[in-house]
């Protein structure tokens, strides 16, 4: 039976091995590297729509929020709409905010253009009412701040090398077409205005003479990257747009000291002088502090080294922190420190002096930074500066101008009032006002850059390039009406709000040709060796 069982259990044995093994496929899942549904999620988020949509829902969050806060915290009757003026400044921000997007995106157009169509709607349907009397300060010192930060801009951007090597045609592209336009403008415009005086005219005349770096620059830069205007055309026209505005601005400075100053004939002209002296000599105190205040981030602070930290221990972290604090603090200053040069100098009864010494601290302190950096980099070779001390602070100027710029445009807009138009008089002396000034600036224009290697269609082109008006006509207009309103007349109101509106029409008119212009005619009037 043993054996038996034994022989049986082995032959059995030998046939189960005998026999085909059956295979069987097994997936082993790591359940640890399968996405959850949360990653899943996070990663259909970033795509193009849904990033899209919530990017449109964080707008929409952030108007509603804020809307509520103003809604909560601040009085009734000046939220109420419409009459309310708090609530007519959010929405005249937040309604210019959208139309500026709304024409930069469907129309390629400077979004300022969409900015002040949305502040004329608002005025003219009567849901833009602003009567507290702090509500239109507060609006009068935002554009006054809007002026000063195009001023430090304007500053800051000034390359002192560039201007230490401006040729002849760059100088005579920048003055004499601003000068000569501006002197056209107040001819036409004292003899076609009626009892407009030849200070307003010339005051007039400067604002309307001064071209657009916003529609000018952009425009060109992305020319000059297809490779259009390889042989300087870009190069002169943006180099010269510069001093233009400056020439512009200070003009108009020391015009509306003239205007404003109280006495005899006598002493607004020597008002004028006396403008330039005070503002220059501000400007360079100013600016020369603040090459020091605050030291740059190399220096060896006192309470560094009492921590045992030398400047070339400050590394990663540390060394960033304090990059961000000396940028914060001399964008403070320098800003404070402009918007006080404006403000002051009306307040003391010069009002030419604040821009001119807002435009020269800033070019000052900008330069100085530069020239410290370059310095520390002779000095020191083994510290590496990656990056340009002036371009933070230009960086700070820049979002502060980009929340500036509805504010200030629409706010424009609220100006012009279809009852003041009606007969289409002011409309039509404006036009012609403009075509006078934009007539002689042609003419002059082409003999300025006459005789330097450009052919006749890069000529016609420079013309097209300098025609648009927007940023420095929308900055200067509305500080004339709130000066003629602080320290004016009667007849100086008049005279400050022809001027405005015709600087609308300017931007109206010239902006979107200057734009068009631009971008049809550059290919098809410029060179480029790559085609």
């Amino acid at each position: 039976m043993g054996d038996e069982n034994n022989g049986s259990r082995t032959a059995a044995q030998t046939q189960f091995r005998l026999q085909p093994l059956k295979q069987y496929n097994v997936r082993i899942t790591d359940h640890s590297d399968r996405p959850s549904r949360w990653s899943s999620l996070l990663s259909w988020s970033d795509n193009r729509w849904p990033a899209t949509s919530a990017d449109a829902i964080a707008v929409v969050l952030s108007v509603a929020v804020a809307w509520c806060l103003l809604r909560v915290n601040v009085a009734p009757a000046l939220m109420a709409v419409p009459g309310g003026s708090v609530a007519s400044i959010f929405m005249l921000y937040v309604v210019g905010q959208a139309a500026g997007c709304v024409v930069d995106v469907a129309g390629g157009l400077p979004p300022l253009l969409g900015m002040m169509v949305a502040g004329i709607a608002l005025q003219n349907f009567g849901l833009y009412t602003v009567t507290a009397n702090w509500c239109v300060n507060l609006v009068a010192i935002m554009r006054e701040a809007a002026l000063s930060v195009i001023l430090i801009k304007g500053g800051l951007e000034m390359n002192p090398a560039q201007l230490r090597r401006l040729s002849g045609a760059v100088t005579r592209l920048a003055l004499l077409p601003c000068v000569a336009e501006a002197g056209a403008a107040a001819v036409a415009a004292h003899y076609i205005l009626p009892n407009f005086s030849w200070e307003w005219g010339l005051m007039l005349g400067f604002v309307l003479s001064a071209v657009s770096p916003a529609v000018l620059v952009p425009n060109l830069l992305r020319l000059k990257h297809m490779g259009y205007g390889e042989n300087g055309v870009n190069t002169l026209v943006i180099a010269a747009s510069s001093l233009d505005d400056i020439v512009s601005i200070s003009a108009f400075g020391v015009l509306s000291g003239i205007v404003f100053s109280t006495g005899d004939l006598t002493s607004k002209i020597v008002q004028g002088p006396e403008d330039v002296c005070i503002g220059t000599a501000l400007g360079l105190v100013w600016g020369f502090l603040l090459i020091f205040v605050p030291p740059p981030s190399w220096a060896n602070v006192s309470y560094t080294t009492k921590k045992g930290k030398l400047d070339d221990e400050i590394e990663g972290n540390d060394k960033k922190q304090k990059d961000r604090s000396v940028t914060a603090v001399r964008a403070f200053l320098l800003g404070a420190g402009g918007i006080l040069a404006v403000t002051g100098s009306q307040w003391y009864g010069y009002p030419g002096a604040g821009p001119l010494a807002c435009i020269i601290s800033s070019f000052v302190a900008g330069t100085g930074w530069k020239w410290r950096e370059e310095k520390q980099n002779c000095d020191s070779p083994t510290t590496v500066l990656t990056h340009d001390e002036a371009s933070p602070v230009e960086a700070v100027f820049e979002c502060i101008w980009f929340g500036l710029q509805p504010i200030l445009f629409a706010s424009i807009g609220t100006e012009v009032k279809f009852e003041l138009l009606r007969g289409g008089d002011i409309i039509i002396a404006g036009l012609l006002v403009l075509a006078a000034g934009l007539i002689v600036r042609l003419i002059v224009t082409s003999c300025a850059v006459w005789g330097t290697g450009f052919n006749i269609k890069e000529v016609t082109f420079i013309n097209i390039a300098w025609l648009p008006k927007a940023t420095v006509q929308a900055a200067l207009a509305p500080v004339a009406l709130d000066m003629a309103r602080m320290m004016g007349t009667q007849e100086d109101i008049e005279s400050a709000s022809r001027l405005l509106t015709i600087s609308v029409i300017s931007i109206l008119v010239t902006a979107p040709i200057g734009a068009f212009g631009i971008q049809w005619f550059g290919p098809r009037l410029l060179s480029n060796p790559g085609r």
